[in-house]
């Protein structure tokens, strides 16, 4: 199984954990009108930041049962650009759309020790 990573964000009094799954990617597609390039292009940082930061907090709600949910339009009232932490958001975004890595013997070994020839 692999982890996603997790972000905690404080809004209305609640801790949510932000991550980005496959949900969030379908409602981000959905909000661009299913060019999830769109998301992704730097002309629409804003609006596609609140996109991501409301389909994360509307999932999170969800899974834990919460009636509260959020549109990208709603969190622009709410928040100020410095309450949004919008490099760890994306970072969210990208890491859960990276393939992920293999850990291999090699990564796990301690010390400082590198092999020798013989691959030991």
């Amino acid at each position: 199984m692999i982890r996603l990573e997790e972000l905690p964000f404080e809004l209305g009094g609640k801790t949510y954990k932000l991550r980005c799954n496959m949900n969030v990617l379908a409602d981000v597609q959905d909000a661009f009108g299913g060019d999830f390039g769109q998301a992704l292009d730097p002309d629409n940082s804003f609006k596609s930041l609140t996109v991501f930061l409301a389909a994360m907090l509307n999932d999170y709600a969800d899974e834990m049962g919460w009636e509260e949910r959020f549109t990208a339009r709603s969190l622009g009232r709410v928040l100020k650009k410095h309450q949004v932490p919008e490099a760890d958001i994306m970072g969210l975004v990208v890491a859960s759309m990276a393939a992920p890595t293999a850990v291999s013997d090699s990564d796990t070994r301690t010390g400082d020790q590198a092999p020798d020839q013989s691959g030991n």
